[in-house]
């Protein structure tokens, strides 16, 4: 293992977890509880030994791991038992390479280590890659690790991002969690396609994001399947003198479990992006302006609260939008330091095909909800009933909430037109459904604005402000799933549906 703001995106929130079982959004979909007194060697297999300073110990000698209790005991000692290897200490170790690999979902560890001079119990990943990929560049992700008699345990991200460039600040790559010493404690991580969220006890710690678009081997974590190793480890040079009056010592694993989305629930819980904050929340005070912080890109900024007073910079129209999200119905909201931006420059709407003729509140309101969603044009011919003043009135209106009212499409590259009809939406080029690249984004031409309108409306804009182009190219059987798999997780329509209507009364 190498050493090297919580920071959210659009309507990010941080919430208090409870267990993953505990969960509805999540089923449960592989685990091993280490009930036997045998290895699954289908799944994990024991650690060789290696260059890298963790794996200069290992050995698979029998002595270092058991089965006691309910739980896999992986042991680091002395080596005054192996004759014939000269390592002066001895560790054990296993991982689920080339045989376990975990995708994007919620993996919870519970264990239990020692605490001496030198031992360094982890529970970490790496990419599950049958091509040789060289660290950091794949990404490597630090559930736990300890160090010396520490009253906290180390949660870090590692990548070319934070060790080659040494961006370890912005986002925050490591948290360090307190724990219950002597007792065991559950580690979890939820990995997802825009995030790495860390949890200690339930408790989130750390939310890491893929950040200006995972730009510079930022954000490698949504491109491979992880791996897991558990370990005990002797020696770091954070650590290097060993105490060996300590030794053996232990790491103790009680449980492996592994969550994905549960998508069959009769009632889908709002994923995390949605959710309240149940952190402390302080009564809003003020805005207040930074404006010494500026960014290149013109959609992009960047908001921190602290006890209710919020300090924003770069795009003050989004900033406001978001922040205006943030705070509760009960006028509070929590502690936050994040930085927002899009992916794709066009976000738009076009209504040409829209079966009715619009009045000016009518209009109005629909910007109203592309503001809510970042959207940023608004593609209309001005047919309908409004008067040349109105019109007038709603571009203004429009160019305060962000958003550009055109006449035309922009007749830019990799611009894409969505049709949205009979509940599907297909990318129309020419006239003609066809294949399309869609890295600029691309407008979602409505023909009314239903329930089924407002669901698409959603996902497009969770693919344009997060997604990008993630699966450029996609056709129109593909293009629904590419919608919603480049947002990840999408709200329980129904319920914010239900919300809009009331906020915008449609």
């Amino acid at each position: 293992m190498k050493r090297c703001l919580i920071t959210l995106l659009i309507f990010s929130c941080l919430a208090g977890s409870i267990s993953a079982q505990e969960h509805r959004r999540y089923a449960l979909m592989w685990n091993d509880e280490f009930n036997g007194d045998v290895l699954d060697t289908k799944v994990w297999s024991k650690i060789w030994r290696g260059r890298s300073e963790w794996a200069v110990h290992m050995s698979s000698a029998d002595t270092l791991y058991a089965f006691d209790d309910g739980s896999l005991v992986l042991r680091g000692m002395v080596n005054d038992f192996m004759p014939n290897d000269k390592a002066p200490f001895l560790t054990g170790g296993v991982w689920s390479k080339h045989k376990k690999s975990f995708g994007f979902g919620r993996l919870e560890v519970r264990a239990k280590f020692d605490v001496a001079q030198g031992f360094w119990p982890a529970i970490w990943m790496l990419p599950q890659t049958s091509q040789a990929l060289d660290w950091p560049h794949g990404g490597e992700i630090d559930i736990m690790e300890h160090f010396r008699s520490n009253p906290t345990v180390n949660q870090t991200v590692h990548s070319h991002y934070t060790v080659n460039l040494r961006k370890r600040n912005r986002p925050s790559q490591v948290v360090y969690p307190k724990y219950n010493e002597g007792e065991y404690n559950t580690y979890a991580l939820e990995r997802f396609y825009d995030s790495l969220v860390f949890y200690v006890n339930g408790r989130k710690t750390l939310n890491y994001p893929r950040f200006r678009d995972g730009a510079n081997g930022q954000f490698p974590f949504s491109q491979h399947d992880y791996f897991l190793i558990l370990d005990a480890q002797l020696g770091y040079d954070r650590s290097p003198y060993i105490d060996t009056a300590k030794l053996p010592v232990e790491l103790r694993i009680d449980y492996v479990r592994y969550y994905e989305l549960d998508t069959k629930t009769d009632v889908i819980p709002e994923p995390k992006d949605y959710q309240q904050f149940t952190r402390r929340r302080y009564p809003f005070k003020k805005m207040v302006v930074n404006a010494e912080e500026t960014f290149d890109d013109p959609d992009e900024y960047h908001i921190i609260t602290r006890r209710g007073k919020a300090i924003v910079s770069g795009n003050l129209v989004w900033a406001q939008s978001t922040l205006s999200q943030l705070i509760g119905e009960d006028g509070k909201i929590a502690n936050v330091d994040f930085y927002d931006q899009p992916a794709c420059p066009y976000r738009g709407i076009s209504l040409d095909r829209y079966s009715e003729k619009l009045t000016f509140n009518e209009i109005k309101r629909m910007l109203d909800v592309m503001s809510f969603y970042k959207l940023n044009y608004l593609q209309w011919s001005g047919k309908g009933k409004c008067s040349e003043e109105e019109i007038d009135n709603l571009r203004e209106y429009a160019s305060d909430l962000g958003i550009k009212m055109v006449d035309d499409i922009p007749n830019v590259a990799d611009v894409g037109l969505f049709l949205l009809s009979n509940n599907a939406q297909f990318p129309l080029v020419n006239g003609v459904f066809s294949k399309m690249a869609i890295g600029q984004g691309g407008f979602l031409s409505l023909k009314e604005f239903g329930d089924e309108e407002l669901e698409a409306l959603m996902a497009f804009s969770e693919r344009f402000w997060r997604g990008g182009s993630a699966g450029k190219v996609t056709n129109n059987e593909g293009l629904p799933d590419a919608l919603s798999e480049a947002g990840s997780r999408l709200a329980n329509f129904k319920e914010k549906i239900a919300v809009h209507r009331q906020r915008y009364h449609f």
